[in-house]
């Protein structure tokens, strides 16, 4: 079984607000970085993000160590019967939990933490780019606010449409198209 360490780091403007979020996955000597956003969520949430973004990235059975300064995350995979915990009645965040779950089937998980901002390599790199990603959304947050505006009047308007509308890069309206339709198809931003 492959060894893989996946440092991750989770950003919160706000709390709730746009948050970021940033994986590094060591393995050998290669390396991949996953990282992303979203527009109204918690510091809980994205800590967990980005733990699912870099289980995603394993493409075998592998023995991962998640590296986290969250001590919700590190805490919590390394309880034992992460199923009972997942299935609780009232849990919070339990979609993000149920999908490390399902992602983690074909893995040995664990996790490790290490203080925040202490000066580890990765850790630091990670929170780097997590809050650059979070501020990002931050700058685009008047954006934003027109494409949300244009679904909420006609959601069937195609995003094409939208980034010529608004005279901006069509990934950019693709990025808050989904996350609009993830909203409001059930998805939450509870801690």
């Amino acid at each position: 079984m492959d060894r893989v360490t996946i440092y991750t780091d989770g950003s919160c403007h706000g709390n709730p607000g746009p948050g970021g979020y940033a994986a590094i996955l060591l393995h050998k000597d290669n390396t991949k970085e996953v990282h992303g956003s979203d527009w109204y969520t918690t510091n809980n949430r994205m800590e967990l993000k980005v733990v699912i973004e870099g289980l995603r990235l394993l493409t075998r059975p592998s023995e991962v160590t998640i590296i986290t300064d969250s001590q919700y995350v590190a805490k919590t995979i390394n309880r034992g019967n992460l199923r009972a915990y997942v299935n609780t009645p009232g849990r919070k965040n339990a979609d993000l939990w149920e999908q490390i779950l399902r992602l983690s089937t074909w893995h040995k998980v664990t996790a490790k933490w290490v203080r925040g901002h202490a000066g580890n390599k990765y850790n630091q790199k990670c929170d780097t780019i997590a809050n650059r990603e979070a501020s990002q959304l931050e700058k685009e947050k008047g954006l934003r606010i027109k494409i949300f505006t244009d679904l909420l009047t006609d959601m069937s308007t195609p995003a094409e449409a939208l980034a010529k509308k608004h005279k901006c890069p069509l990934g950019m309206v693709e990025k808050y198209y989904a996350q609009f339709f993830e909203k409001y198809n059930g998805g939450t931003a509870n801690e």
